[in-house]
């Protein structure tokens, strides 16, 4: 992709200003392991350093074995600088002003073709705060759509993460979901996850997150035998930041469950027995391109593959889309 002159000249002359001032006011933070992270001392305060990360944002961090060197070109024996006593209310410089970040996502679209009228409505709605070393972050989605008065898609989610950091990158995990699928025949599928996960690469760009945990499965779905199940769970999520307008993101879930699920009845719609055992996994795929229109508003594309074994059909179990909405942030 090539940048126009004028959009190089200004990330340039942005970069040499945030060098110039990371020089002058930056410090660097030196975890026991190692990890330097460059921002401000916030505060010090029963025995935790408070430090805001030029790439993390507010975090807390034992005060025991981490070092604050005086500048980014400091070597590892420079001389830790003592933090000045905290004026009245540190507090508020340690949360994101805006507290919660939310983010609503709007598409749809209705074309006839051949006599035919294909229908698609996308609604998300995502809610996203970071309070020290705690990251939550919960979303919901509506899908609907339809062929010549048909229906593709129906399905309605949601998810709950916590996230906690516990070092420098190590960080543990909880995702709660809750999903119903009609054309899946899905009533709900409940979800527990709790796991770990490291981030492989953390900078200004790109964010790069691997992981993995156990799942708590509760399912009643048409077809497939109801009840409780587990399974391993693997994660990988990617952020890369192309510039200050347009971001990638895309994140990556698989389970495998040992215990199979039993079939029974016929398979919806069918005369087709479903019978015997099935083998339960499933993986997702979620890619979004987003780019900003305004401060607030956005354009976003998402693609969006997912198959899960354990679902009667096997018409059903995979299933790609790929969807346009226009977002709005505040």
């Amino acid at each position: 992709m090539i940048l126009p002159n004028n959009l190089i000249l200004s990330l340039l002359a942005a970069a040499m200003i945030l060098a110039t001032a990371g020089a002058t006011r930056a410090s660097v933070l030196v975890l026991p392991n190692g990890d330097r992270l460059t921002g401000t001392v916030t505060r010090r305060a029963g025995g935790t350093l408070y430090f805001t990360s030029d790439v993390l944002g507010p975090i807390a961090v034992p005060e025991k074995g981490a070092t604050v060197l005086d500048s980014p070109a400091a070597g590892p024996t420079a001389t830790p600088v003592a933090v000045a006593k905290p004026r009245k209310a540190p507090v508020a410089s340690m949360t994101p002003p805006k507290g919660w970040i939310r983010k609503v996502e709007f598409g749809y679209d209705n074309t006839v073709s051949n006599d035919i009228r294909t229908v698609s409505l996308d609604l998300r709605d995502e809610f996203e705060r970071t309070i020290n070393l705690n990251n939550y972050k919960f979303t919901s989605q509506f899908q609907y759509g339809s062929i010549g008065g048909v229906a593709t898609m129906d399905e309605e989610d949601a998810a709950a993460r916590w996230r906690h950091t516990l070092s420098g990158r190590l960080f543990s995990q909880s995702d709660t979901t809750y999903k119903t699928d009609k054309v899946k025949r899905i009533h709900y599928q409940a979800e527990q996850n709790a796991g770990l996960g490291y981030k492989i690469i953390q900078s200004r760009g790109h964010t790069v997150d691997i992981g993995a945990g156990l799942t708590g499965e509760q399912l009643d779905a048409a077809g497939v035998q109801k009840g409780f199940t587990y399974l391993g769970n693997m994660f990988q999520d990617y952020t890369y930041k192309i510039n200050g307008r347009y971001t990638f993101s895309e994140d990556v879930t698989a389970q495998y469950s040992p215990e199979s699920r039993g079939l029974s009845g016929v398979v919806p719609d069918t005369i087709t027995p479903a019978t015997g055992n099935q083998r339960d996994y499933d993986y997702k795929l979620h890619t979004t391109l987003s780019g900003k229109i305004s401060d607030h508003v956005s354009l976003n594309l998402h693609f969006e593959y997912q198959y899960d074994n354990a679902v009667a059909d096997p018409t059903t179990r995979a299933e790609q889309r790929v969807t346009t909405t226009l977002g709005y942030g505040f």
